[in-house]
């Protein structure tokens, strides 16, 4: 009669499993380093203090009251100024491009208005569409109409007033924020883990060796297994915006046809990491597994839910090399500011050149692996 406390064959099935996992070195290597990556990441990535916020200023005068306000802003640990427009309209553009989450419009005459004690005010211009970066920034630009302008007037703060305007999202809903950069999270998971899964079970099966034996060519093979899932994630994009527009009440203030443009950089994207997973795992488990590796800095560092402007330098510029970080400020841009392509071109290249580059690579390698 069995026990549960029977450890007979203990050894073999213990040694049949270390086996099992050294024989999969790329799953070992990500189970190892996943955790470490994670604590980093996390660790890194989550920053709920608010500070250096990326701020454009416009002096419509450049007496020495403009010059203090100036000193006073790059002075605070809550704005960095990173853009000086030439005109209001730079101004304003500056944010709706994304450069910049707040504008200072200094008006002309300031530095005479407020030595004559006439209060001038200092338009603001504050991107609503990151509800906690709105709320913290309307805030500390309300505190700069106390600050005293030294060797400009002896007249006590507030010598000036500051107007504070939302733009974007005058009511700071924190889903106008979260929902479109979600959109690019879930098409990328989709996508990606789809297209994998669907290439590495072919070859498990051993379905994928009598499909090449056929007169099908490699091109044929590959687009052949693509196209169906592009055609699903297009369906799926397009149940997405209208569960964010008709359930979550997300207006779309940009060019809808723009945003289906560049979306398709983005499927090109997610379908040559889906294939280049593909010709890297053996097994859907390990398919799985970078699938996952993929994810964990996408979520992280992409600006779907933490705001990249208030990361360490080097999770920045770390940012920079995930393809959803670009595809979220686009989402943003459209959905949230009406943004178009002038502003956005800075975002779409990089999008599509990695788009050309990751599809091309791992066209490249699935070909290969197909002789």
């Amino acid at each position: 009669m069995s026990s549960a406390f029977d450890l007979r064959g203990f050894d073999a099935v213990f040694y049949k499993e270390i086996r099992q996992i050294a024989r999969s070195p790329a799953a070992f290597l990500l189970t190892v380093a996943l955790p470490m990556i994670q604590m980093l990441l996390l660790g890194y990535a989550i920053n709920t203090t608010v500070e250096h916020v990326p701020a454009a200023i416009f002096f419509g005068d450049r007496g020495s009251g403009a010059r203090a306000f100036a000193e006073a802003i790059e002075g605070s640990r809550t704005f960095d100024v990173v853009v000086v427009a030439a005109s209001r309209a730079a101004l304003h553009e500056a944010v709706t491009a994304g450069r910049a989450r707040v504008a200072f419009d200094i008006p002309e005459n300031f530095t005479a208005d407020v030595i004559a004690g006439h209060r001038p005010a200092i338009g603001v211009l504050v991107d609503g569409s990151d509800s906690a970066i709105a709320q913290v920034a309307y805030g500390a630009a309300g505190a700069f109409a106390g600050i005293a302008l030294r060797d400009v007037t002896t007249v006590r703060p507030p010598a000036f007033e500051v107007r504070p305007l939302v733009l974007f999202n005058p009511s700071m809903r924190s889903a106008d924020f979260f929902v479109p950069g979600l959109i690019g999270l879930v098409m990328q998971n989709i996508t990606v883990l789809l297209t994998s899964l669907a290439i590495v079970g072919e070859r498990e099966k051993g379905t994928l060796e009598q499909l090449l034996v056929t007169p099908i060519g490699a091109a044929g093979l590959m687009l052949g297994k693509l196209i169906p899932y592009a055609i699903v994630a297009g369906f799926d994009f397009t149940s997405l915006l209208l569960v964010m527009r008709f359930v979550f009440g997300v207006p779309i203030a940009g060019s809808v046809p723009l945003l289906m443009a560049l979306s398709s950089g983005f499927l090109l994207t997610a379908l040559g990491l889906g294939l280049l997973i593909s010709t890297i795992a053996r097994s859907q488990m390990e398919a799985s597994l970078l699938s996952i590796f993929i994810l964990l800095p996408s979520v992280l560092l992409s600006g779907t839910i933490f705001e990249r402007s208030l990361m360490p330098p080097v999770m920045q510029a770390v940012s920079y090399v995930i393809p959803l970080s670009y595809y979220v400020e686009i989402l943003r841009g459209i959905v949230l500011r009406g943004a178009g392509l002038p502003e956005l071109w800075p975002f779409a290249v990089p999008l599509f050149a990695y788009g050309l580059a990751i599809f091309a690579t791992a066209s490249v390698r699935f070909a290969r692996s197909t002789r």
